[in-house]
Formats: C-alpha cells, sequence, structure tokens
C-alpha cells in the first residue's frame, strides 16, 4: 500500500508538471517572444501537451478519480487554443444571400515541388492547373519565383493562366537582375487601386497589402510570409535519426542546440513583424483580409495578436483535428491562414492535401456582412 501511494503522488506531480506546460503554453500567446523567448517553446508544444493531459484525465477517471479535475480544469481553461485546434460547432454555417468571395492562400515553395528530383517546370504546370481549376477571385502566393523573362511578361502569363487580371508583387529583396523573381504575389479579380509592402530594418520584405475595389467597396488584402525557422536538410537528418541507438551525445547536443538557436531566432523576428503588422492594421480604415504563411501555429504570440483583431476562417467554418498545411518533416502544424475583420463571414474553409509543394493550399470563401460599407 505504501509503495502504491508513492506511485500515485509521483503520478501526480508529474500531472502537475504537464499542467503547468499547458498553461505557459496559453501565456505563450500573450508574451512576446522579444522579450522572454522560451514561451514560445511551450506554444509550438501545446498538441503534445494537450495529449498528455487528455491521457491524464483518462488515467484518474479510470483510477483515482479525485485527482481527475487537476487536467480536466486546465484543458478547460484553454478553450480558446482547443477551439483553433478543433473548431466544434453544433449547426453548418448558414447559407447566406450575400456575394461570395474565394481566396485561396498557397506557398508554392519556389515550385521546387516536395523532392529534388522534381522537375520545375512540371511542377509549375501542375501549381498553375490546380490555381486555374478553384475560379478563385483573390489568390495569394509566397515564394513566387521565376527567372529567364522580364518579370512583367512573367506575371502577365500566369495571372493569365489562373484567370485572374489584377496583380502586384514585391521581392523579398531586391535583385539587381530585372529577370528574376522571388516574390510573394497577390492576383486578384478585381480592380487593384493601391498597394504597398511590410518589411523590418535590414531585412526582407515579408508582407504586401492590396487595396481593391468589390462591388463599389473598397478592401485591403494582405499577403503574408513571416520569417521561417529555415531548417536545412542537416536539421531534417538530425530530427529524423534522433531515435538511432548508435546516435553520439555530442552530435545530439550539437544538433539540439543549432535547432534551438534556429527556432529562438525565428521567433523573435516574427514577433518583431506581427508587431510592426498590427500597427498597420489598426491604421487601416478599410475592411481586412489578411492571409498567407505565419511559419507559426495556433497557439503562438503571433496567431494570437493577429486574432484580437482578426477572425480566423478555420475556427470559424474548418473541420477537423489538428489539421496540417505544411507537408514537410517537422513541424507538422497549421501554419497557413486567411483571417478577416468584422466586414465579412466564412461560410466556407478547406485544405488541399495535394502533393506540390511542402505546404497544403488552403481556401476561404467569405461574404460581405449587412454593416459594410465603404469608408
Amino acid at each position: 500500500m505504501k509503495g502504491r501511494s508513492i506511485v500515485k503522488y509521483i503520478l501526480y506531480l508529474l500531472n502537475l508538471c504537464a499542467v503547468a506546460g499547458l498553461l505557459a503554453s496559453y501565456i505563450s500567446g500573450y508574451v512576446s517572444p522579444e522579450k522572454f523567448w522560451i514561451l514560445a517553446f511551450f506554444g509550438i508544444a501545446y498538441p503534445i501537451l494537450l495529449i498528455i493531459n487528455v491521457l491524464f484525465v483518462i488515467f484518474w477517471l479510470l483510477t483515482w478519480k479525485r485527482f481527475i479535475f487537476v487536467s480536466l480544469i486546465a484543458i478547460v481553461a484553454g478553450y480558446n487554443s482547443l477551439f483553433a485546434i478543433y473548431p466544434i460547432r453544433l449547426s453548418k454555417p448558414a447559407v447566406s444571400q450575400s456575394p461570395e468571395i474565394k481566396i485561396v492562400s498557397f506557398n508554392i515553395h519556389s515550385l521546387y515541388g516536395t523532392k529534388t528530383a522534381n522537375n520545375k517546370q512540371e511542377t509549375k504546370s501542375r501549381v498553375t492547373g490546380f490555381l486555374a481549376g478553384q475560379n478563385a477571385d483573390i489568390i495569394c502566393i509566397q515564394e513566387f519565383y521565376a527567372i529567364g523573362e522580364d518579370f512583367s511578361q512573367i506575371l502577365s502569363k500566369f495571372s493569365g493562366s489562373i484567370h485572374l487580371d489584377h496583380y502586384t508583387f514585391k521581392n523579398y529583396r531586391e535583385f539587381d537582375n530585372k529577370k528574376k523573381i522571388n516574390a510573394i504575389a497577390t492576383f486578384s479579380r478585381f480592380p487593384i487601386v493601391n498597394s504597398g509592402y511590410l518589411r523590418l530594418p535590414e531585412r526582407g520584405h515579408f508582407a504586401i497589402f492590396s487595396d481593391m475595389v468589390i462591388n463599389g467597396d473598397t478592401i485591403r488584402v494582405y499577403n503574408l510570409h513571416l520569417e521561417s525557422i529555415r531548417f536545412g536538410n542537416d536539421d531534417y537528418s538530425f530530427y529524423t535519426k534522433l531515435t538511432e541507438a548508435d546516435k553520439e551525445a555530442t552530435t545530439i547536443h550539437e544538433g539540439s542546440k543549432r535547432m534551438l538557436w534556429k527556432l529562438r531566432k525565428a521567433f523573435i523576428i516574427r514577433s518583431k513583424q506581427v508587431n510592426l503588422l498590427t500597427e498597420h492594421i489598426d491604421a487601416c480604415t478599410y475592411p481586412v483580409i489578411l492571409s498567407g504563411d505565419f511559419n507559426d501555429t495556433p497557439s503562438s504570440y503571433t496567431h494570437h495578436q493577429l486574432t484580437k483583431r482578426l477572425t480566423d476562417s478555420y475556427i470559424e467554418c474548418g473541420q477537423g483535428l489538428f489539421r496540417s498545411t505544411y507537408a514537410g518533416t517537422f513541424p507538422s502544424f497549421r501554419i497557413d491562414y486567411v483571417l478577416h475583420s468584422d466586414k465579412f463571414k466564412a461560410i466556407s474553409y478547406e485544405t488541399f492535401e495535394i502533393d506540390l509543394s511542402d505546404h497544403y493550399p488552403i481556401s476561404a470563401i467569405l461574404v460581405k456582412t449587412p454593416q459594410i460599407q465603404s469608408p
């Protein structure tokens, strides 16, 4: 009996540690990584921490029921984080008679495909065919890459191929070679009357915005590509081989340290980017649609700051548990989003699990709410 009691309290102590980790993941959405970057690791670990706490709830339910509330209360306290990975709705979105706006967001991985052996021209044709088949009103592309022709000719051909006449783009960095594009690009069925971009000092552009006229109203569409973790082949190789028995301790130490510092750097840069972005959104007088590759999870500071101002279309009408938009080895999370201001309502959301990039394309159909007006 004494042995059982010791085991019980050791498990209870472990349960408290799991709860502390879960609570830290909630706090990570409120604290900028610039100020305390360690919390961001708890945010990215939220799905794992959630599963551990669910397992503790089940375990205590089958053994000592009076401990069940420790993890249960912690899980319920983070209902916002839970709904961000598993939206729960009792009814389907109502059918609207308002005009629909379909927006697609896709990081096309510079048209490299998912394997080093992929033929770039073949991947380009498949990506173009997919986007043309979506019959979208707005398409936001990250990592739009092309070389060999003048950029105006390339963009004109591409916009014609996907049946959207208006576009704007911005290279991540300025090139002397005018026949090279590596850019964020937005294509639209609607006229673009103004555009611009956002960047941090001494860094590349991370967002563009396009003001469009839709049925007499002007809206602003942001297309984002926030700072990547920039894991290389060595990092992914290390990650996949961690369980090998002959892995040397020094190699594990070096590999872990390298990945840790890359994550830390990305967390801090993204927090600076999102702070600049939120200031820009707050100053905007138009209704806003924001989409793109955030390179961050629903439990992150990035997502929390943006959803304080905008609604996540996936939470509003998406389906599925732990839906990922990243097709790579790590991390396998939802990191691509379509958000919108309260002047819109999402009536449809879809993730396309197709083998064209290291990201899956996503789409949302939005309708204007009755109160929308031109500023």
